[in-house]
């Protein structure tokens, strides 16, 4: 009903709530180990770089009234935080930039990561 996407309560929660049931979740069984995904914080990146995308890609939401999720990910900000993309060849390898992408945001970041790099110098990542 709002800007974004919304849960409803249905009358079996609303009953369950009410009357104080127990619920209980269920949990696969893992038999074999698996590999941790990786998460956003991951990868590290200028941190100080990041925040600027972030305050970008919020304003860049915003104009089009849509979650910040929809111009780029998280992952996508580390990724150009950490390789500071600054030509179209570059950007298009970032996770998430298609030619879609490239062609509605790209100059923005790239602007962005080329302001930041005049001011602060490249950080290089071990991993």
């Amino acid at each position: 009903t709002g800007k974004f996407l919304t849960l409803e309560l249905s009358n079996e929660g609303r009953a369950v709530l009410r009357d104080r049931r127990k619920v209980v979740l269920t949990k696969p069984i893992v038999t074999a180990t698996r590999q941790r995904k990786s998460q956003v914080g991951d990868i590290s990146c200028d941190e100080t770089l990041f925040e600027k995308l972030r305050h970008l890609r919020r304003k860049l939401a915003d104009e089009r009234d849509v979650p910040a999720y929809i111009v780029f990910s998280d992952v996508a900000l580390r990724q150009m935080a950490r390789d500071y993309p600054t030509d179209a060849i570059a950007f298009s390898q970032i996770s998430g930039v298609g030619d879609k992408k490239l062609d509605e945001f790209g100059r923005d970041f790239m602007n962005e990561i080329s302001t930041h790099l005049t001011v602060s110098p490249k950080q290089i990542f071990a991993d």
